[in-house]
């Protein structure tokens, strides 16, 4: 599967595994690595996929450096959606329908030496790590730590699992919160303190919660600190940057101020040109901007928030595409300099997220999706973004600064859930969820 165009020119290729493992005597970080005389060894890579082969149900192992699949793993179940674990190195596989979540090793990674930094390029290999609470649905990512919320059922409650990259190779969880009931929920780990949705037990016409609380995290446990009295109904989608907390209501956005004594809330209503009986389910977010972007599904609108902003008026921007296109995909990329969005017209474009929010670039990575089609992926890497086109059995790289479409790979099968793998760089906080 040979990739085609210019990938070459921002691909450094061929690991040099043998004689860098040596030098450090493998890859188990309990050896005794008695010779530090020697500083960062560095290995070039653009990373690794996993990719979902609908086709036969294995998870494959796409090298980005070279095309060729490195290996592939039965996964007995229903069909996964993909993630990547907060430091990159590890598939999140989460089989909703199975109430399980599992791991992948991507086998690219960074160890500690004490007086350097030591990069690996392995073999992928199955973890044995599985969690196994009921309709695993949300996960979040802030910093080094990823947390699954479970929506649990009727017979069964909600529950919260934080993970790691260290935690995962080490086989467990770093902590776990079992909530009072079940609910359609999510939670963000923000520093040491977890913010979770609640459910009153006298909502019965719907499992979405209404209320937010906060709990201290102490690296293994977590105490009540607060339950909101600002309430948010119908809450779903969160995100979160340095400075504030945002969650999706019927009536608008439920906003914290994480920089203030007491973390205080507050509501900011509808902006003004949502559509009527539409709601903000969605938001995505970056650490290093200010602003954040909204989604109303059954609308199918954008819109830009400033979460600090003293009323609605001003909070909200509209980000529009053409008369006719639907939104499919859309995110920021992982510097933070554009918000990227996959209409329905197999067109990709760029939105200037650190200037006037306008569209700066567009490329046509696929012909136009019907609803019918299968919906198309995106997964990031430091540089490109990777489009999976399932009706195309195809993969289009593309350069995230220009929107240049640097290769097309074709796929002698049908994926349907991608995510990137590879060395972590300070991109941490992609904060919303996919469902």
């Amino acid at each position: 599967m040979p990739l085609t165009s210019s990938l070459a020119r921002h691909s450094l290729l061929a690991l040099a595994l043998s004689s860098l493992l040596a030098g450090c005597g493998g890859s188990d970080s309990d050896n005794d690595h008695s010779d530090h005389d020697h500083d960062h060894t560095d290995l070039s890579s653009a990373g690794r996929l996993a990719l979902f082969d609908a086709d036969s149900g294995d998870l494959r192992v796409l090298d980005l450096d070279s095309g060729d699949e490195l290996d592939r793993f039965a996964l007995d179940g229903s069909t996964p959606r993909l993630y990547s674990s907060p430091d990159k190195r590890y598939a999140v596989v989460i089989q909703r329908e199975d109430n399980k979540v599992s791991f992948l090793d991507g086998g690219l990674y960074t160890e500690d030496h004490g007086d350097h930094m030591h990069d690996y390029a392995e073999s992928p290999q199955w973890m044995g790590l599985t969690l196994n609470a009921t309709r695993p649905t949300h996960y979040t990512v802030h910093d080094h730590h990823a947390v699954v919320f479970f929506d649990g059922s009727d017979a069964a409650s909600s529950s919260v699992s934080v993970l790691s990259d260290s935690g995962i190779g080490g086989g467990q969880a770093v902590a776990s919160l079992d909530l009072e009931n079940n609910m359609h929920g999510v939670a963000k780990l923000l520093d040491d303190k977890l913010f979770v949705t609640y459910r009153d037990a006298a909502i019965t016409d719907t499992t979405l919660p209404a209320e937010v609380e906060r709990y201290h995290f102490d690296g293994d446990a977590f105490t009540l600190e607060t339950r909101y009295d600002l309430t948010c109904p119908g809450l779903h989608g969160a995100a979160a940057n340095h400075h504030a907390l945002a969650f999706g209501c019927t009536d608008g956005l439920l906003v914290i101020d994480l920089a203030q004594d007491g973390q205080p809330a507050r509501k900011l209503a509808n902006p003004a040109g949502l559509a009527d009986d539409a709601r903000i389910g969605t938001l995505r977010s970056h650490p290093a901007l200010e602003k954040m972007v909204a989604y109303a599904y059954s609308s199918q609108q954008y819109f830009v928030v400033d979460p600090e902003a003293g009323d609605a008026a001003s909070a909200y921007q509209a980000l529009s595409l053409p008369q006719g296109v639907r939104p499919l995909v859309g995110d920021f990329d992982p510097h933070g300099h554009h918000f990227y969005v996959l209409g329905s017209d197999g067109v990709l474009r760029l939105f200037d997220a650190e200037g006037d929010w306008q569209q700066v670039a567009e490329v046509t990575v696929a012909g136009p999706f019907s609803e019918d089609d299968a919906a198309p992926s995106i997964t990031a890497s430091a540089e490109h973004l990777y489009v999976l086109v399932p009706g195309e059995r195809s993969l289009k790289t593309i350069d995230s600064h220009d929107g240049e479409l640097l290769a097309t790979q074709s796929l002698d099968y049908t994926a349907t859930a991608v995510t990137w793998l590879g060395f972590a760089e300070d991109d941490h906080g992609h904060d919303d969820h996919n469902h």
